[in-house]
């Protein structure tokens, strides 16, 4: 069987569906995916069906062996004289080995130990009430071994076989066509149409009350006015700032809605999947590498205004670059120290869907080496809605800087947490959501000198977060501007909150 088939085998475990195939309008049998999963042969080897039989035949002899080794030990002989009496010098009449080496068979079994019982010497025998549970045991294994093989390794290796012979593909119907009748009244309800996020495969949280449904790459629209859309949206691109673009999009047709989500959540670029584990020098070298051009590009001069923040100072800036094209920018103050913040980025990257909503699942793959690592993530959707969640698989580079840039030890200048995006065996594109790509991007963090109302000097944070990163989709630019401001402004909300509460436990 090939891994198709063990793919639609496995998605449907996942949606704890039970599937079946109709053979003939005489006879239809029942597969599940724990069938096809249990039928799949991986490298030409034994089916795990076929491979419990014989794990049941091997138990049924050893078993029976144990019983016979009992029976015949309590009798109070040597080894050498139950193995001449029992094997060399054997009668039907007194020794019980053969009930030991038809263990292998299953109807002989049963057969002859029918016989067995009739010219069996039970007057002279030592413990009778052993060797009858012999007996017994190995009349019920044998049979049980016989039903297992006839009502379920060979109809079900039969059943797959024909259909494999009959050219099933992955793309075939996993429900047969039902007979004409009455037609549901659900039939054309919304779950043709819509695919939420919240799946095992990729959100770790449950919907929140009121929280809107965010649909994702599958959702296939309504006939839609293509003409009206792009008419629509045409307009809505003359905008004059994200106020005014905030104010349209409030005031926008269910047509244009629609027509955007379809658009913009669908990923055409194509991209091959083609993995492979790199060195840990290789690691460190692209992590390195990433680090050094977010460095360089954070504090690159002549960034343009795109938003600013409700809490003064907070501002969200972009400039083009030679090498990554248009790049992103937050700048704001958090009330911690840098350090904080920068151990809490580097070592519970998992926690973030915590205290984060605007990240749905933070996992930790595997740590290459003392502040690099490689790390998945889903975030949420944005834009009202219109941009579905992305996930990324990333390379991190975590460390401390000197003003320069040079890698420090003690004493920074500043904290870096720095990612570029990778693709790693075992996290292939969910076939449900846009694999974003990350460019280039950071968190860069350095220390501020405060004095409070008493007087008294803190330590706080200028928190600066650096983001290029391909979303895929056919999103025009002044959509991204929009909702990358709007997704970095919301991030550093949740990042003084988290801070706050931090502060009231002690932290720091």
């Amino acid at each position: 069987m090939s891994d198709p088939y063990i793919r639609v085998a496995a998605e449907s475990l996942l949606s704890h569906n039970s599937p079946y195939r109709t053979l003939s309008n005489s006879q239809s049998v029942n597969l599940t995916a724990e069938d096809l999963v249990a039928r799949y042969r991986p490298g030409g080897k034994m089916s795990s069906v076929r491979r419990f039989f014989c794990l049941f035949v091997t138990f049924d002899l050893l078993f029976t062996s144990l019983m016979w080794l009992i029976c015949v030990m309590m009798r109070g002989e040597t080894l050498e004289q139950i193995f001449d009496k029992e094997i060399i010098k054997y009668n039907i009449k007194s020794s019980l080995f053969d009930i030991v080496v038809v263990a292998l068979s299953t109807s002989c079994t049963c057969a002859f130990l029918i016989a067995k019982v009739f010219v069996y010497d039970w007057l002279n025998a030592s413990q009778p009430v052993y060797q009858v549970f012999l007996i017994l045991t190995s009349f019920t294994l044998s049979w049980g071994e016989a039903w297992f093989l006839d009502f379920r390794v060979l109809p079900q290796e039969q059943v797959l076989d024909s259909i494999l012979q009959h050219g099933v593909s992955e793309r075939s119907p996993l429900l047969a066509p039902q007979a004409a009748g009455p037609q549901s009244a659900y039939a054309e309800s919304t779950v043709k149409w819509f695919s939420p996020v919240e799946t095992p495969e990729s959100s770790p949280r449950p919907r929140r009350p009121g929280e809107q449904i965010i649909l994702t790459q599958e959702q296939v629209p309504p006939n839609i006015d293509t003409e009206q859309a792009e008419k629509e949206l045409e307009e809505l691109s003359k905008v004059n700032g994200h106020e005014e673009y905030e104010s349209k999009m409030s005031k926008v047709s269910s047509t244009l809605t629609q027509w955007m989500r379809f658009i913009f959540n669908r990923d055409n670029s194509k991209e091959e999947f083609n993995p492979t584990w790199l060195s840990i020098d290789e690691y460190k070298a692209q992590a390195d590498e990433s680090m050094v051009n977010a460095w360089r590009i954070v504090n690159l001069p002549n960034w343009h205004v795109e938003k600013r923040g409700v809490q003064k100072g907070d501002v969200v800036e972009s400039r083009r670059t030679e090498l990554f094209g248009k790049v992103y920018r937050f700048t704001g103050v958090v009330e911690c120290p840098p350090k904080f913040l920068y151990e809490e980025f580097k070592n519970n990257i998992t926690k973030l869907p915590e205290w984060n909503p605007t990240i749905l699942k933070s996992e930790l793959i595997k740590e290459i080496s003392d502040g690099i690592d490689l790390t998945y993530q889903v975030t949420a959707g944005g834009g009202r809605g219109i941009i579905a969640p992305r996930d990324f698989v990333n390379l991190r580079r975590s460390a401390q800087l000197a003003s320069d840039g040079r890698l420090v030890e003690r004493d920074p200048d500043a904290y870096i947490s720095s990612g570029v995006s990778v693709q790693v065996p075992g996290y292939p594109p969910h076939r449900d959501m846009v694999r974003g790509h990350n460019k280039v991007g950071c968190w860069y963090l350095q220390p501020r000198n405060v004095q409070t109302a008493g007087g008294k000097i803190e330590t706080h944070t200028t928190f600066q977060w650096l983001m290029c990163c391909d979303l895929k989709g056919k999103i025009p630019q002044f959509v991204l501007d929009a909702a990358f401001s709007t997704v970095m402004l919301d991030y550093i909300v949740h990042v003084r909150k988290f801070v706050a509460e931090a502060k009231e436990q002690g932290r720091f």
